[in-house]
């Protein structure tokens, strides 16, 4: 997840939810689509009070006020957690490099090592 993406509701989203929010939307659209065809005169308040019982119809909650909370806070407030999410991110990501880093140095050290215990050509020949 980017930091982009944190400020789009449906982002946060199941993929089941994403696959029932997909076929809400579709219903409703074939709904206006089809009201345009018969060519019905609909006003915006019209179609508010027709989305709120087009949702209750298909057992779907209806919000009965837009919350406590603005855009901007919802907004602000996800930054500060996707923040504090790419912080914790970063020191478990270097943790680990780190912890790779140490073994990668640790096996070169092994195999040095070993290499200089094993006998080369030129000292087995002397020793015979």
């Amino acid at each position: 997840m980017q930091k982009a993406d944190v400020t789009v509701a449906k982002n946060h989203l199941s993929e089941a939810e994403i696959g029932e929010l997909n076929r809400i939307v579709a219903m409703w659209l074939d709904f206006a689509e089809d009201q345009a065809r018969r060519r019905k005169e609909t006003f915006l308040k019209d179609w508010t009070e027709r989305l709120d019982a087009f949702l209750a119809f298909n057992d779907r909650e209806v919000l009965s006020s837009p919350g406590h909370a603005s855009r901007e806070q919802a907004d602000l407030h996800a930054k500060r957690e996707y923040e504090r999410f790419a912080a914790e991110r970063r020191t478990r990501l270097e943790a680990e490099g780190e912890a790779f880093n140490l073994r990668t140095l640790e096996a070169a050290a092994m195999v040095r090592l070993q290499t200089k215990e094993s006998p080369t050509p030129a000292k087995r020949r002397k020793a015979k």
